[in-house]
């Protein structure tokens, strides 16, 4: 069986793994008073604390079109200056508060790259909404609190919390055969491939793997096999997918990059009454195909491979203090062997008297310190150690690959 990377990162600091992932733990979410009932993109509160400046999207994918600002509500402390970006979709857009407020970007406008900024000073909720679409639901607001993401000053602070482990679909795999009830895991990849037209639903009627997690800013691309007739890829409801026409060419591909978190549920409409459906979710906890219950990330699974990487690094560990204690056996033997050779050498024999020089070779204490010589060694692994953990961080909280 091979080791991969992660198992191996996994073994070595299985408790660092835990404590990455255990800092990211949602925040009360605000009482927007049945502010956003008619808005389709909400989907929860994004913390953004313990960050200088926020950008939210304006003319984003949500309510029937681009009439969405991305994300809808966004958390942020005091002192934060928040700017709003126009992506040029959707027509002409503007950020003006709702009732008394301190936003107000003008008329409404469609270039792209147009900017709009305000910096909060005050706690409190701040709603707003582009006026020309309010009807469609194109609102949102900004929740000014004091604290760090997840309510945690370590890293925890830029990773704020995301869908949970196993999420719950609302029976949307009910009927697809594919689908075991596991969301496959692919955090650690910067892209991922999903077959279209993979064999399921009593065919070649299926998405595979039919649930993915990601995480934002991963590029996901379906590929088509070629089976099972023309397919496609269109999100369910309002959302971000749309590869378009039905087609059955093998090779074809559709990629979309998935910047904010969430589920996102797409079907092939041909086939969606056979049970050909998938779902992308993005964010959540690392490593989180396992589990999704706090307590169930308490303690630390270690496979096969792992643990016989635990007990090399333990045996790596210790060699060096059974070997200190050997040399002080060893070296606490010494006098009393000497001791007989010089005994022997007073004897009546002359020529016995060259034993006198064996007390040249003894090691003295001044010479070889074994408590000394074990604790540098000992050292030695545990700095080798810390560097492991400190590059599993990178790796997995940076998502930059170190360790190749």
């Amino acid at each position: 069986m091979a080791l991969s990377r992660r198992q191996f990162v996994g073994g070595a600091a299985g408790t660092a793994a835990l404590a990455a992932t255990g800092t990211a733990t949602a925040q009360e979410e605000p009482d927007y008073g049945g502010w956003f009932d008619d808005v389709s993109n909400y989907d929860g509160t994004v913390d953004r604390r313990g960050e200088d400046t926020v950008t939210i999207s304006v003319g984003a994918q949500g309510n029937n079109g681009a009439f969405a600002f991305g994300p809808a509500a966004v958390m942020v402390n005091p002192g934060t200056e928040v700017v709003w970006e126009w992506t040029g979709e959707g027509g002409g857009h503007n950020v003006v508060s709702d009732g008394d407020g301190p936003l107000d970007s003008g008329d409404a406008v469609s270039e792209a790259g147009t900017t709009y900024s305000h910096t909060f000073e005050s706690e409190g909720i701040f709603k707003y909404v582009c006026v020309p679409h309010e009807a469609l639901g194109m609102k949102g607001a900004v929740v000014v609190r004091p604290g760090s993401s997840g309510g945690d000053s370590g890293s925890g602070g830029q990773q704020p919390q995301g869908p949970p482990a196993n999420p719950d679909y609302g029976g949307w795999f009910e009927g697809v055969s594919n689908y075991d009830g596991t969301t496959v895991d692919r955090t650690d990849a910067d892209s991922v491939e999903i077959s279209v037209g993979a064999q399921g639903n009593n065919g070649a009627f299926a998405f595979d793997p039919p649930a993915v997690r990601v995480t934002p800013g991963t590029e996901v691309t379906w590929s088509w096999t070629g089976e099972g007739g023309g397919h496609n890829v269109v999100s369910d409801g309002d959302g971000p997918l749309d590869s378009g026409g039905a087609v059955s060419e093998a090779g074809t591909t559709y990629s979309h990059t998935f910047e904010e978190m969430g589920v996102y549920r797409y079907v092939c409409t041909p086939h969606e009454s056979l049970g050909m459906k998938g779902a992308v979710v993005v964010g959540g906890p690392l490593g989180g195909g396992s589990g999704g219950s706090g307590q169930e990330g308490s303690s630390i699974e270690l496979s096969g491979p792992q643990w016989l990487l635990s007990g090399s690094v333990l045996l790596a560990f210790f060699s060096p203090l059974v070997f200190a204690v050997a040399m002080r056996r060893r070296q606490n033997g010494v006098p009393s062997q000497a001791g007989g050779e010089l005994k022997r050498a007073t004897g009546p024999t002359p020529v016995e008297e060259a034993a006198e020089t064996e007390p040249s070779v003894e090691l003295g204490h001044d010479e070889y310190d074994p408590k000394g010589t074990a604790a540098l060694v000992a050292f030695y692994f545990v700095l080798i150690g810390l560097l492991w953990v400190f590059m599993y961080f990178v790796e997995f909280l940076g998502r930059v690959s170190i360790i190749g």
